[in-house]
């Protein structure tokens, strides 16, 4: 939760925690109810940075283990409102490749993005 409140203090995100893996000892993968976080350690600025996030509901693709069994690959939108994308208002697809630490944690992260997939389109209908 400490991890999360400093990923997000920036951006003001209304987020609740609900789990975390850490990749390197200065890079993050943070699920949330509301959207998957990648975050990074800045040694510069002294303080986390979102790489990239995605909300649940423009996660396109379920989230599929790679045949090495230590990450994750997803398709998501990207927002037209972040980067680039909000110079041209387009809604790009972006793969996302998640690198995790060893097979157990991989199955686990992505059983865990699917459950929170599914509250996601629970909730939207």
């Amino acid at each position: 939760k400490y991890l999360l409140s400093q990923v997000t203090r920036h951006t003001h995100w209304p987020d609740l925690y609900y789990h975390h893996s850490l990749l390197t000892t200065k890079s993050t993968f943070i699920l949330t109810d509301q959207r998957c976080i990648m975050s990074e350690y800045d040694d510069v600025m002294n303080s986390w940075k979102v790489e990239w996030s995605h909300v649940y509901q423009d996660v396109e693709s379920l989230p599929c283990v790679l045949s090495s069994g230590t990450g994750i690959t997803f398709t998501a939108y990207m927002d037209p409102n972040a980067g680039f994308s909000k110079f041209f208002k387009n809604r790009r697809k972006k793969s996302r490749i998640v690198t995790l630490p060893n097979e157990t944690e991989t199955q686990m992260m992505a059983d865990k993005i699917i459950v929170r997939l599914q509250k996601t389109k629970q909730k939207e209908i």
